[in-house]
């Protein structure tokens, strides 16, 4: 995150590496490696220096929502390890979640699991304490537990580099009406429901809960998927952003000032931003 904004900000690679103390081909070798995880160019490069793609500007705007909070989701973590009580955190296997385990003591129970709903039914019943999920905008939280949105994200498309429409900066949706797709099995994506405004059924061949399958599965050229990020996967957003994921924060009543402090922290530094 750190070299992207670095590099756009500065406008070269040379003047990027100054500023991140590192070596001008160190700064470049992140860069392409950034780019392939992307699935495309995230810069036009000339003897001028650099500016950022259309698939950069978008790349951009959630590497700087995602670096401000990162700090401030690391003093959360902190906080909640100098407290005493013990917690059960689980969650599925989002960015949030993820950031957060090497963070919390090791005296916290923590579980990560796809399923959302599962998560909801062990939070309901009092066997955990906090949870996080990311699922679809519309996701309808169980009675007696309280949440709170952290991001709220659209979803991109997904697609293999030879894709007729991997060229274009931005896909309609009904671009896509013939198209196979991969979906979770676990929850509702939110797939269906866009697609169905769009005025076509999407024709899933693929259940795969597990990213890095589906990723393998989109860049074989097999089908096409809803993502927030990929690996070796061409990225495209959608027009009108028809679908979009949240990151949830969800907790049983009465919160625990332990709970508090997290929830409270978690939800004035948002990870992600609106775009």
């Amino acid at each position: 995150m750190k070299t992207i904004i670095a590099v756009a900000e500065c406008g070269s690679i040379g003047r990027a590496a100054v500023r991140l103390g590192q070596s001008q081909a160190g700064v470049s070798g992140n860069v392409r490696r950034i780019e392939k995880y992307f699935g495309g160019e995230l810069f036009h490069r000339s003897a001028e220096g650099v500016r950022t793609t259309p698939l950069g500007d978008w790349v951009l705007v959630k590497a700087r929502a995602l670096a401000a909070d990162m700090d401030k989701l690391v003093s959360s973590a902190r906080s909640v390890a100098g407290g005493t009580e013990r917690l059960r955190i689980a969650g599925q296997p989002c960015s949030t979640m993820l950031a957060l385990i090497p963070l919390l003591p090791r005296d916290v129970e923590v579980r990560v699991d796809h399923s959302a709903d599962w998560l909801l039914q062990q939070l309901k019943a009092g066997l955990l304490d906090v949870c996080v999920t990311a699922e679809p905008a519309g996701f309808t939280k169980p009675d007696g537990v309280h949440s709170q949105v952290i991001t709220d994200e659209p979803c991109v498309v997904g697609l293999s580099r030879l894709h007729p429409l991997a060229a274009k900066p931005r896909i309609d949706l009904v671009e896509l009406s013939d198209a196979d797709w991969v979906d979770s099995p676990f929850g509702n994506s939110g797939l269906r429901l866009a697609c169905q405004q769009a005025g076509f059924e999407p024709r899933v061949r693929y259940w795969i809960a597990d990213p890095g399958a589906a990723h393998l599965v989109v860049r074989s050229g097999r089908a096409v998927g809803l993502f927030t990020r990929g690996d070796g996967i061409v990225l495209r957003p959608l027009e009108g952003n028809p679908v979009s994921r949240r990151t949830v924060l969800y907790w049983r009543a009465p919160a625990s000032s332990l709970i508090r402090r997290l929830t409270n922290v978690t939800v004035n530094n948002r990870t992600e931003s609106r775009f």
